[in-house]
C-alpha cells in the first residue's frame, strides 16, 4: 500500500497527455524524462536520508533538525497545494465522466460529475485508511495497464524487428533538453507521498524508504519506456497533433476499442491520485493539529483512526475551488488549479532537502542531495512569478493561522491556571 501510494500519486494524467507536447522535440523527449526522473529519484533519496524510521511523518523530521516554524511552513504549504491538486484531478475526472454520460458535455455537467467523484473519494477515506489504501492499490493496477500495453508494443517492434516510425528531426541540444525537462518534471511530483502520513505505515523503517525509492524508480522506468513506445509506434506529426497519444498508439495494436479503454484508465488514474491526496491531506491537518498549529478538533479521529475533520474540510474547500473556477471552463479551470498546486510542493521539497543536508555528514550522500536541490531549483524557476506570489500569500495565511491557534491555546491554559 505504501508503494502504491507513491506510484498512484505520481502517475496521474500527465503521462497520458504530455507526449503530444513533447513529440516535436525528438530524442530530447526521452532525455527529458530521464533527467527529470533522475532529479526526482535524487530528491526521493534525500527524503529517505531524512526519515528517522519512527513513522512520525515528514513534519516531525524537519522540525527536529530545522525547527518548528520551517516544519510548519513545509507542511502547511504542502497541505494547501493539495486542495488545488485534488480539485484539478476531480475536474479532469468529471470531464471524462461527462463525456460518457452526455453527448455534448458542458461545464455544468462536468462540475456535477466532479462533485460526484469527490463525494465518492471522501466517503471511501472516511471509512478508514485501509479502505483508501485498497482503492489506491486497485487504481494503480488499472492505471498502468494501458501503459504496459504500450511497452508491450515497443517490445514487439524490437523483438520482431518491425519498422519503427521516424522520430522528429530535432537536434539533441541543451535548449531542447531544457524544454523537455520543463514539460516532464511535474509528472514526477508525488514521490514524497509515503513520507507524510503520521504513524499510519507499518514497519516504517523498511516500508517508507522502499516506497520512496522503489516507487519513484518504478515510475521512472514506466515513463521512459512508454515515451519510447509512443515515439516508435506513432508518427511524430500525428503524436504532436493527438489529444490522446496513448489511445492512438494502442489503436495501432487493438483497434478502435482502445479509445474507450484508455479513457476509463485515465478516469481511474485521476481518481487514484485524488484519493491518495485526500488521504495525505487529512494526515497533514492531523499532524499540524497535534502541534497546536491548527484547531485542535482536527486531531480527533474516528474509531477507524481516520482524522475525519480533515477529510470533511477537504471536501468543502475543494468543492469551493471547483465552483469558484467554473467561469474559466473545464480546460481553463484545470490549468489554473494545476498552476496553484506547484508552489506549495516546492516549499515542501526545499525544506525537506535543507533539513536532510543539515543532518547528514556522510560525504557519499552529498552529490545525491545536491542533485535533489538542483531539481527543486529547476522546478521553481520553471513555475513563474505568479506561482511565487501565490506561495507568499499561502505562507502568510499559514503563519497567521498558527499564531491564532497558539494564542488561543495559551489563553485557555492561562485561564485554567488562574
Amino acid at each position: 500500500m505504501s508503494v502504491s501510494l507513491v506510484i498512484g500519486t505520481m502517475i496521474g494524467s500527465g503521462i497520458y497527455f504530455q507526449p503530444s507536447a513533447l513529440a516535436p522535440l525528438g530524442w530530447n523527449m526521452a532525455i527529458g524524462w530521464l533527467v527529470s526522473g533522475a532529479g526526482a529519484l535524487c530528491l526521493a533519496l534525500t527524503f529517505r536520508f531524512l526519515m528517522d524510521g519512527t513513522g512520525a511523518g515528514i513534519q516531525h523530521n524537519i522540525e527536529r533538525i530545522v525547527g518548528e516554524v520551517p516544519g510548519f511552513l513545509a507542511m502547511f504549504a504542502y497541505w494547501a497545494s493539495g486542495f488545488t491538486s485534488i480539485a484539478a484531478l476531480t475536474v479532469a475526472g468529471g470531464s471524462i465522466l461527462a463525456s460518457f454520460f452526455y453527448d455534448e458535455p458542458t461545464t455544468q455537467s462536468g462540475v456535477l460529475m466532479a462533485f460526484g467523484l469527490l463525494g465518492l473519494i471522501t466517503a471511501i477515506n472516511l471509512t478508514g485508511t485501509r479502505s483508501a489504501g485498497r482503492l489506491q492499490v486497485a487504481s494503480v493496477i488499472i492505471k498502468i495497464f494501458p501503459l504496459l500495453l504500450v511497452i508491450g508494443g515497443l517490445a514487439w517492434l524490437l523483438i520482431d524487428s518491425q519498422p519503427v516510425q521516424p522520430v522528429a528531426p530535432a537536434p539533441v541540444e541543451i535548449d531542447g533538453i531544457s524544454a523537455a525537462v520543463a514539460l516532464t518534471l511535474f509528472a514526477f511530483l508525488g514521490f514524497e507521498a509515503a513520507s507524510v502520513p503520521v504513524n499510519k505505515i507499518r514497519n516504517p523503517e523498511r516500508n517508507i524508504p522502499l516506497a520512496l525509492v522503489g516507487g519513484t524508480s518504478f515510475v521512472l522506468v514506466i515513463y521512459l519506456l512508454v515515451s519510447l513506445g509512443l515515439m516508435f509506434l506513432v508518427p511524430w506529426q500525428d503524436l504532436a497533433g493527438s489529444t490522446s497519444p496513448v489511445s492512438d498508439a494502442l489503436g495501432t495494436i487493438l483497434g478502435p476499442v482502445a479509445g474507450s479503454l484508455v479513457a476509463l484508465c485515465i478516469l481511474v488514474s485521476v481518481t487514484g491520485c485524488a484519493n491518495g491526496l485526500v488521504l495525505i491531506g487529512a494526515d497533514c491537518t492531523y499532524s499540524m493539529a497535534l502541534r497546536g498549529e491548527m484547531p485542535r478538533f482536527f486531531a480527533r479521529t474516528s474509531a477507524n483512526g481516520v482524522p475525519y475533520c480533515g477529510v470533511i474540510l477537504q471536501f468543502i474547500v475543494v468543492g469551493t475551488f471547483i465552483i469558484g473556477s467554473t467561469s474559466r471552463g473545464l480546460t481553463g479551470m484545470f490549468t489554473f488549479l494545476a498552476l496553484l498546486t506547484t508552489g506549495g510542493v516546492l516549499v515542501f521539497y526545499a525544506m525537506g532537502a535543507a533539513a536532510a543536508m543539515m543532518e547528514n555528514r556522510k560525504p557519499a550522500r552529498w552529490p545525491v542531495m545536491a542533485l535533489g536541490v538542483a531539481f527543486t531549483a529547476l522546478a521553481a524557476y520553471g513555475s513563474g512569478l505568479e506561482v511565487v506570489l501565490w506561495v507568499f500569500a499561502l505562507l502568510a495565511i499559514g503563519l497567521l493561522v498558527r499564531w491564532l491557534c497558539r494564542r488561543s491555546a495559551e489563553a485557555a491554559t492561562n485561564k485554567r491556571l488562574a
